[in-house]
């Protein structure tokens, strides 16, 4: 009973009523109190990528909900873009290494072919008012017919001006869609919104046309857009001679490319990655533009799934010496509105694509969409896609591991001509360090009583739950299993013993995370009244252990099995050094 209360207990502590009426300082504090170890470090973390300014900072804080910090993303561009024999330089947000490189190499490739053709296909957009009725459905059409116009009049006040800028409702239809749902109908309009996404225009327009067309017998369940647009539809292409492409021979691979593209068309595992390629190179100018990415990604991969099979948005032909790529792809996007007209950034990326209306910027993201799919199918048919992907990886990984400039340069050259991988450069990066560790003796007490010196009860660590006094009980404890006075009657099979033993005669550290099978999740109350006093223990049960070892052959370990003194000095140095470090004492 008394486990289930203190459960409860803690998952009620971390329940909170009137979050959003809190201060962000407020709200931060909450949350590193209850959610992580190290207050000081996290809020410093989420504090350090606020804005200086406190006037661009706020206008990022109300944006959404709840916030408490920025998550920044890289912003790049990639030049030489050709389209329709204009010249673009696209911004592009996005965290996957090579996505910009591959796109900016594409452009430039194509800008010498005759650049990205484009042109909109349709514009119009799609919302519902989903609605039951159980009537006789010749009446509901009697009702709908009479009524269309008024169905038109009741949003006047929201159409007026865009029926200026030549948008506005298309059309509104009735369907029937009982042999799906029983008494399932919708009223399914069309829209043309011009410059703007259209989002807020076409749910507004939807509320006044349900509230209008509802009455006793209909039931509206919900008014909404859909981010299914088949007709707002963009073609980007690419295609010259295939001798122009390039290469020691164009012919084999512009027919591995097509035959590529032509499994992408028909096997769906490929397609969904295959996609998500075109998808890497579009959604980073959808986000750099401040538009609504989730909902191009739900458009796009349900227009590539209208035949009933999942299949390639892109397509391939080489017929009579002419080799032809190209996409057609659904995108509802805006120029103006919303978070474009907000975000300084996207505001600098529309000015940059030269202010280009909604029209012409479907085209500049479907020909960006159209380069990654081009530059994606090139590596996988030639160098395979790890090549060029791993080299632009390599920087990321030598930022992981902090690598000095020095080692950048050499892991860099070492590397190449030959092909990255995440365990190579780990290696080399080893290999460049050698790093020396400083070993605690453990039986060196003036040592031993200088490093605990530097902390008490309420130090924090560098990683793990104990804190300093904690530690040192726990350092204890496992000097008193090797000197006897704690049986770790864990048993440990000969098999594993024998794997994990030789460990102990390694320069290998004991890793974050580690612990004993024996050994709980939280640490143990605190067994002594101060840290003076845990200390004094700590050098009691050091002497025990040589005095006990004086006699005894070997103690159990609940890790490595039995242990000899020899393999217990070994442990204890790694395991002093490990708890030393948790602490910064080493």
């Amino acid at each position: 009973m008394f486990v289930v209360d203190s459960f409860i207990h803690k998952l009620m502590s971390k329940l909170i009523s009137g979050f959003s009426k809190l201060t962000k300082d407020e709200k931060i504090t909450w949350l590193t109190e209850h959610y992580f170890h190290n207050h000081t470090k996290t809020k410093d973390i989420i504090k350090q990528y606020w804005n200086d300014n406190d006037d661009l900072q706020q206008l990022h804080d109300d944006f959404i909900e709840n916030t408490i910090s920025n998550f920044y993303m890289p912003f790049g561009i990639a030049p030489n873009f050709v389209i329709n024999d204009r010249t673009y330089v696209i911004p592009m947000v996005v965290e996957e290494s090579s996505v910009v490189a591959a796109a900016s190499l594409v452009g430039k490739f194509w800008s010498k072919r005759g650049g990205f053709k484009t042109r909109v296909i349709g514009t119009t957009k799609i919302g519902q008012v989903h609605f039951m009725y159980a009537g006789d459905k010749t009446n509901l059409e009697d009702y709908f017919n009479k009524n269309k116009t008024e169905l038109f009049a009741a949003t006047a006040s929201i159409t007026k001006n865009m029926d200026k800028r030549g948008g506005g409702i298309l059309d509104i239809k009735l369907v029937d869609k009982t042999d799906k749902l029983e008494n399932y109908y919708q009223l399914h309009a069309t829209f043309e919104t011009k410059d703007s996404m259209g989002a807020n225009f076409i749910n507004s327009c939807l509320e006044a046309i349900a509230k209008k067309f509802e009455k006793d017998d209909i039931e509206i369940v919900m008014s909404i857009l859909s981010n299914y647009v088949p007709e707002c539809l963009v073609r980007a292409e690419v295609s010259c001679k295939i001798e122009e492409l390039g290469g020691e021979n164009p012919q084999r691979f512009a027919e591995k490319f097509y035959q590529a593209v032509k499994i992408a068309e028909i096997e769906p595992y490929r397609a969904v990655t295959h996609n998500k390629g075109i998808m890497n190179g579009i959604d980073a100018v959808v986000l750099a533009t401040g538009n609504d990415f989730r909902a191009v990604e739900a458009g796009a991969h349900a227009y590539a799934s209208r035949s009933g099979q999942y299949a390639s948005l892109s397509h391939c032909t080489i017929d009579n010496g002419v080799f032809k790529f190209w996409i057609d792809i659904p995108l509802a996007l805006g120029t103006v509105g919303g978070l474009t007209g907000l975000h300084p950034l996207a505001k600098l990326s529309l000015e940059m694509l030269q202010k280009p209306s909604a029209r012409t910027l479907m085209q500049i993201m479907a020909a960006a969409g159209l380069a990654q799919n081009f530059a994606a199918l090139r590596a996988l048919t030639t160098k395979g896609i790890q090549h060029g992907h791993m080299k632009m990886h390599l920087q990321n990984i030598l930022n992981q591991f902090n690598a000095t400039e020095e080692e950048k340069e050499i892991v860099t050259a070492f590397f190449d001509k030959k092909t990255v991988t995440h365990s190579a450069v780990v290696e080399k990066i080893d290999a460049l360090r050698k790093p020396s560790i400083n070993w605690i003796d453990f039986f060196n007490k003036n040592l031993v009583s200088y490093k605990l010196s530097k902390i008490d009860e309420n130090t924090k660590p560098l990683f793990g739950k104990m804190n300093g006094q904690q530690m040192i009980e726990h350092l204890s404890f496992l000097v008193q299993i090797s000197n006897g006075k704690v049986a770790a009657d864990y048993y440990v099979s000969d098999e594993k013993a024998a794997r994990r033993k030789p460990f102990l005669n390694t320069e290998g550290e004991l890793q974050v995370g580690f612990k004993a099978s024996m050994l709980s999740e939280e640490p143990n109350a605190l067994k002594f009244n101060s840290v003076g006093e845990a200390i004094h223990d700590l050098f009691t049960q050091i002497d025990a252990f040589k005095i006990h070892f004086e006699t005894a052959k070997a103690e159990n370990h609940p890790f490595f099995g039995e242990l000899d003194y020899e393999y217990w000095q070994k442990f204890h140095v790694k395991h002093f050094t490990h708890h030393f470090k948790q602490f910064g004492l080493v």
